[in-house]
C-alpha cells in the first residue's frame, strides 16, 4: 500500500506541473484538460470516497499553489469530484468503459459549477468551457482509467480488485 501512496503523489505532482506548463497545448478547441480533475475521478473510482477525497483535495491545493490562486475553490471543487467518484464507485459496476466516461461528465459538471458558485471566480467563457470539458473528460476519463487500475494492479497484485 505504501507504494501505491508514493505513486499518487508522484504522478499528482507530475500532473500538476504538466498541467502547469504544457497543458494549455492539449487544447481542443480552446478547452484544455483538467488533469488533475480526470486524476482525481479515477483515483476516486478505484479506491473509493477517502482515497478520491484525499487526492482531490491535494491535487487542488497543489493546483492552486502552482497558480498561485484560487486554492481552496480548487481544493473544495477537486476534493468534493473524489468524494463524488467514491461514492460512485459503491454503485456502480466501474469495469464497464461507460461508468467511468459517464462519472467524468457528471462529475465535471459538479466540479465547474463549484467555480460558479464562488463570488469573484466566475470566468466568462464558463459556459463554452463547461460544455468542452464535459466531452473532454468524457473522453479521458475511461483511458486514464484503465491505466490507473493497471499500475495498481502492478503494485498490489493482479488478485487485487478494484476497491
Amino acid at each position: 500500500m505504501a507504494r501505491c501512496i508514493l505513486v499518487g503523489v508522484t504522478v499528482t505532482y507530475l500532473l500538476a506541473v504538466f498541467q502547469a506548463t504544457l497543458g494549455a497545448r492539449l487544447s481542443i478547441a480552446g478547452v484544455p484538460p483538467d488533469l488533475l480533475f480526470v486524476w482525481t475521478v479515477c483515483v476516486g473510482l478505484a479506491g473509493g470516497t477517502r482515497a478520491g477525497i484525499i487526492t482531490g483535495f491535494a491535487s487542488g491545493i497543489l493546483e492552486g499553489s502552482l497558480r498561485q490562486s484560487m486554492i481552496a475553490v480548487l481544493a473544495i471543487s477537486k476534493g468534493i469530484s473524489g468524494l463524488g467518484a467514491g461514492l460512485l464507485s459503491t454503485k456502480l459496476f466501474r469495469e464497464n468503459w461507460v461508468v467511468p466516461a459517464l462519472a467524468g461528465a457528471l462529475l465535471t459538471l459538479v466540479n465547474e459549477t463549484v467555480f460558479l458558485i464562488f463570488p469573484g471566480v466566475i470566468r466568462p467563457d464558463a459556459g463554452r468551457l463547461i460544455l468542452g470539458r464535459v466531452l473532454y473528460h468524457a473522453v479521458l476519463t475511461p483511458i486514464a482509467f484503465w491505466l490507473v487500475i493497471r499500475v495498481r494492479q502492478a503494485l498490489l497484485g493482479p488478485h487485487v480488485q478494484v476497491s
